[in-house]
């Protein structure tokens, strides 16, 4: 069974900013890489009645892909061992 749960814009780009920190992303870039990718993914969102937490993630990957492919590579294979 899927958990349910709310979309926030807030907590996804506090979640993009630690993971651009672990990768040590210039603080500057990730801002602007954070803010880029959390507006793509609220519009994608917006558009639909129900998403996953998987839905989400492959979204956050495919937007990530333009702005820095090690970010990309995180959320591709969140969940999944490595």
């Amino acid at each position: 069974m899927t958990k349910k749960m709310n979309f926030s814009g807030k907590a996804l780009q506090e979640e993009l900013q630690r993971e651009a920190r672990a990768l040590k992303i210039p603080s500057g870039t990730a801002d602007v890489i954070v803010g880029k990718i959390t507006e793509q993914v609220e519009k994608w969102v917006e558009k639909r009645a129900a998403v996953t937490i998987d839905d989400i993630h492959r979204r956050v990957a495919l937007e990530a892909e333009k702005y820095n492919a090690d970010l990309a590579y995180v959320y591709q294979n969140r969940g999944k061992i490595i």
